[in-house]
């Protein structure tokens, strides 16, 4: 028996579907606010990793946010 591979790419369709933008600007723009790394193709299309599409991050991996360094000042 053999499995479907599926490809490891998301294709144009999905990423429309996922962004709802056919242009790459905005498609780019919006996976970026979703947190999915996404890459410009030379053809002006873009290219999603079908795992970090079809998998959520770990809360742990999660970057923290730098708090600010605030100085005391005194007069």
């Amino acid at each position: 028996m053999q499995a479907i591979a599926e490809p490891i790419t998301l294709t144009e369709q999905e990423v429309v579907a996922i962004t709802g933008y056919h242009r790459a600007a905005f498609q780019l723009r919006r996976l970026q606010e979703m947190g999915i790394p996404a890459h410009r193709r030379p053809d002006n299309t873009v290219m999603v990793l079908r795992v970090y599409a079809t998998t959520r991050p770990a809360v742990a991996a999660a970057p923290e946010k730098p708090e600010p360094k605030l100085r005391l000042i005194r007069k």
